[in-house]
């Protein structure tokens, strides 16, 4: 058999995103400009069909908000998973962020505002030839491990909380006052202070919106890791 010589076929280009309409789109948008487009199924996602044999992508193009950390651990899952050279637009402001994508095997990252042409010269360039060194790749990868650091802080933090405290904790982030906890706990108010006070010393944060926002994150990323990590990625065109 006769192999197909890359100049007689066109790029074939992944294309990965949590809104099916945007998937849609974008596949419109990169055949209009004689690229061959294929759909990776999003992390969560449940099939609409049994998956085809994937096909063999010279690149892919994910996008993502990463507005929330289950989007950005179902991004990372991606590019991991799938060893092929991405692309990733994103609304993202340019932090640690951008770093995880870097770390995660992403080789260029790109604005949502991005114009179209911009982003098919990227993908143009990523089919035929590994990605240029990116500006500030090193320094934006090492921002994203200053905040793995820092959640690894967190959770040994949170293990230092006595059963109480967590439960004082536990009931802030839920939305409750201290005037409050105190009733449902049936203790003066200045024992639910006193147990805050607490909570901020050992957390290392100055107030209590920031302990709720803290603890909030911690449970938001542990709860998509958990989601993330038993789900398969399969493809079909």
């Amino acid at each position: 058999m006769v192999k197909v010589p890359r100049a007689d076929r066109r790029t074939r280009i992944a294309i990965a995103s949590e809104q099916s309409l945007v998937t849609e789109a974008v596949k419109v948008a990169l055949s209009s400009r004689g690229f061959e487009t294929g759909t990776v199924r999003w992390p969560g996602d449940a099939p609409s069909r049994p998956p085809a044999p994937r096909p063999a992508f010279d690149a892919g193009l994910l996008l993502s908000e990463l507005d929330r950390v289950s989007r950005l651990r179902a991004a990372m899952l991606v590019t991991e998973r799938l060893k092929i050279r991405w692309a990733v637009l994103t609304s993202a402001p340019r932090g640690p962020l951008w770093g995880a994508l870097f770390t995660a095997g992403a080789a260029v990252v790109l604005p949502s505002e991005t114009p179209l042409d911009e982003v098919v010269a990227a993908l143009e360039g990523l089919s035929r030839r590994p990605g240029a060194v990116i500006d500030g790749r090193e320094e934006l990868m090492a921002a994203w491990g200053r905040l793995q650091a820092e959640h690894e802080e967190l959770v040994v933090r949170v293990a230092t909380l006595t059963p109480r405290e967590r439960e004082v904790l536990i009931m802030l982030h839920s939305g409750d006052t201290v005037a409050g906890i105190a009733s449902i706990l049936e203790v003066a108010p200045a024992t639910v202070r006193s147990q805050v006070k607490a909570v901020l010393r050992k957390l290392d944060v100055n107030s209590q919106l920031a302990a709720v926002a803290a603890y909030g994150m911690l449970l938001e990323r542990q709860r998509s890791e958990q989601e993330c990590e038993s789900q398969p990625i399969a493809s079909g065109c």
